[in-house]
């Protein structure tokens, strides 16, 4: 026995010799490799981290540029704002929609200054800003005189290229204002004669804290190919020359590619990053003072040397400590072999939850043989290559579910989980992932090789007693979704993001649903467009005050949306959202209402909604709080001054002197003051009402009568038949002959 412990300290002298004398050698040439190497490694760390933010800005810049283009070719295209690109003399009704409707489009983009619409025609341009200087100026009275400059050189200008300048706005009190100007024109002929203009200003403040952020150290500027310089930068100027500087000699000669050196900048010692030049010709340059990245150089070194020291010294006494209990009887290192082994058991078992979960999630790779093989390490009893189900749970009620547990929302999952995982054990390997939030996924995986039952029941009974059970254990109701059967597990992965989508049909079934993705995306076949009749018919009950009828179409609006894709329905609500703030802004503007437009607060997060009334809830208080607003400001006199009229229209339509004028003699009242009264009343003008009128009778005598449609034209009020066609096709879009013939066919 002595013999063999003498024999034992001499094997784990050698050990701890060993051990003793490699970790000497490896930290000694670590930390001489760390020292000699450390100035250049920081450096070109900090060149990298300079670099992904100046990539970063760049990409800002050219997100800048494509969001002004696209908001450019919208405005350049919008029907309504049109008329002050086209007419030489818009309406005033022309002028207020389509700046109403340039307003929406600066207000959709936070970082916008300012949007000018230059009209060649009368030299005047539109001002949509958020200054007071909103409406229209003439090219002589402009206060941007900037802009003038620009639109008589305009061919020194590419379109949508960002133009850095500065300007000074006000007529009164003058404000400098720095941004980045988009240009788009186009032109009359081949001489280059300015036809129209729309132009996009963006603020210029919106880069600068991107690009020198407080909790990174030095400034970044950009420069064009020339060396001027594009944005703020110490106290120098925009468009100042910094070509002369001598720290831009080596970036303007260095046109090919980015790249860093140390040089002084206003006298200081700096490392200087640059970028090659982008599409639009700019580079970025970042310069972080030199004593900056030093410093902290010099404090790593020296706390690297000293963990080093310590480590060694550390590493010597366990070592020392190791040598010693390895003198303990073998019986104890095998207790703690078992040991070992059961907790590497529990731990599987986490390590294949996070390794199931960023499969689904796609963040962990699964093809090939990969799949196989870290389902076996782990102790998984699926076989990938057998024929599997992915279905999907979600607890229903899950903020209430949260706020009852509390603390216990883990392992209340867990039973959830066990409950799930037992019941279908009898016919499945089953693995549970547990995916966060109210998201639990099933795998199902056949025990028997053979093909599945293309039968729904099965399936559906084993998952109505999963529900059964749950119910009974936890009090909880719970919705599942039916994946397909796949022919291996890689393939049923794959199909996760389609059954992910489909479970937020859970909105339109009700909590304790069973959802087959199969049918959910069949949906993706149809193509949906938005009913816009009956947006115009919701728009119309908002505007007069019937919350009863306009909820109703809202909620024919949203049931549509039930049988497409969940984004259809994502689409439709913030369109009826759009529509809605439309409608407030009009009674807030023509009604004089006290109303707010619709914040980001109060918008209904669609993930958070687990049933369609909390959504229908959410749009009817707000029905609700427009019809309050609107029966405010009615009153009995309006409504019989709006009756009168409407009674005078349907007696007098055939009477071709029936007009605004002699509607207004009549109630001895101002021409002027019905028109206006009576638009903002029913949003019609008295006009196109008179029109509607006549053409609703004129629709009748064409199917009850064999008249002409000369003689239908005038019995109608209309002064002659072309008028009378061009009217008829502009409400119904054919001729009174096509409607006769399509309505008396449709009769038979």
């Amino acid at each position: 026995m002595r013999k063999r412990s003498e024999d034992s300290q001499k094997v784990f002298a050698r050990i701890l010799i060993g051990i003793i004398v490699s970790t000497v050698a490896t930290l000694l040439v670590a930390s001489t490799i760390l020292y000699v190497n450390y100035n250049r490694i920081a450096l070109r760390q900090v060149y990298r981290t300079d670099m992904n933010g100046l990539t970063q800005t760049s990409r800002e810049v050219s997100k800048m540029t494509e969001t002004a283009k696209s908001l450019s070719y919208q405005i350049y295209q919008d029907y309504t704002i049109s008329a002050l690109l086209l007419y030489s003399n818009p309406s005033i009704y022309e002028i207020t929609s389509a700046m109403e409707q340039l307003d929406n489009y600066r207000m959709s983009l936070p970082f916008i200054e300012s949007i000018y619409v230059y009209n060649s025609k009368n030299d005047e341009f539109f001002i949509s800003s958020n200054e007071v200087r909103n409406g229209q100026q003439s090219i002589s009275e402009i206060d941007d005189q900037g802009i003038t400059s620009i639109l008589d050189r305009f061919h020194d200008y590419k379109p949508f290229v960002p133009i850095p300048r500065t300007y000074q706005v006000g007529s009164t009190e003058e404000t400098q204002v720095s941004s980045y100007t988009y240009l788009c024109y186009d032109t009359i002929n081949d001489n280059a004669t300015l036809n129209y203009a729309v132009v996009v200003n963006i603020k210029d403040d919106w880069l600068s804290p991107n690009m020198n952020s407080a909790d990174q150290p030095g400034k970044t500027f950009i420069i064009n190919e020339q060396g001027q310089l594009l944005s703020d930068f110490s106290n120098r100027a925009l468009m100042k020359d910094l070509s002369n500087e001598t720290f831009m000699q080596p970036i303007l000669e260095n046109t090919e590619q980015s790249a860093y050196f140390t040089a002084e900048v206003d006298g200081i010692k700096s490392l200087i990053t640059y970028t090659a030049p982008d599409n639009l010709g700019w580079r970025y340059v970042r310069i972080t003072p030199y004593d900056l990245i030093t410093s902290d150089i010099r404090n790593m070194r020296t706390h690297t040397v000293l963990f080093c020291i310590g480590l060694l010294i550390a590493g010597l006494l366990l070592s020392y400590l190791v040598s010693r209990k390895l003198y303990h009887p073998i019986d104890k290192v095998l207790v703690r072999m078992r040991v070992m082994e059961v907790e590497r058991r529990g731990s599987l078992h986490l390590l294949r939850q996070d390794f199931l979960r960023g499969a689904l999630q796609g963040r962990e790779t699964v093809s090939g043989g990969m799949l196989e093989d870290r389902m076996k390490f782990y102790g998984s009893s699926v076989d990938v290559h057998r024929l599997t189900r992915l279905v999907l749970l979600r607890i229903d009620y899950f903020t209430d579910f949260s706020d009852t547990y509390r603390d216990e929302v883990q392992l209340i999952k867990y039973a959830m989980i066990n409950i799930c995982t037992e019941t279908a054990d009898l016919y499945y390997h089953t693995e549970a992932v547990d995916m966060g939030s109210d998201l639990i996924t099933l795998i199902f995986n056949d025990k028997v090789q053979d093909e599945a039952d293309d039968e729904h029941c099965p399936i559906e009974d084993l998952l109505r007693m999963m529900q059964a059970a749950v119910m009974t254990h936890l009090r909880c109701s719970i919705s599942f979704t039916i994946g397909p059967v796949e022919d291996s597990l890689e393939n049923s992965i794959a199909s996760y993001t389609r059954s992910a989508e489909a479970s937020l049909h859970r909105l339109f079934m009700g909590p304790g649903c069973l959802i087959y993705t199969s049918d959910i995306m069949a949906y993706h076949s149809k193509e949906y467009a938005f009913p816009v009749g009956k947006e115009r018919q919701l728009i119309d009950y908002l505007m007069t005050g019937k919350t009863g009828e306009a909820k109703q179409v809202y909620a024919d609006i949203v049931s549509e949306t039930a049988t497409y894709p969940f984004t259809v329905f994502q689409l439709a609500l913030s369109h009826l959202t759009m529509t809605l703030n439309h409608v407030r802004n009009t009674l807030k503007k023509n009604n004089q209402l006290t109303l707010e437009s619709i914040s980001d607060r109060s918008i209904l997060p669609i993930h958070d909604a687990e049933d369609l009334s909390e959504v229908h809830a959410h749009f009817y208080r707000m029905f609700d709080e427009l019809g309050s607003k609107v029966e405010e400001k009615r009153t009995l006199k309006h409504e019989e001054l709006i009756r009168k009229i409407n009674c005078i229209i349907e007696r007098d339509y055939a009477d071709t002197n029936l007009c605004l004028t002699s509607i207004a003699d009549e109630l001895a009242m101002s021409p002027i003051y019905v028109s206006r009264l009576y638009k903002q009343l029913t949003l019609k003008g008295l006009t196109d009402v008179i029109n509607e009128t006549r053409i609703a009778k004129a629709q009748f005598l064409l199917i009850e009568t064999e008249n002409s449609v000369a003689d239908i034209a005038e019995q109608t009020g209309f002064t002659n038949s072309s008028y009378f066609y061009r009217i008829f096709k502009k409400f119904n879009g054919v001729t009174p002959n096509d409607y006769r013939r399509k309505e008396l066919h449709s009769e038979l």
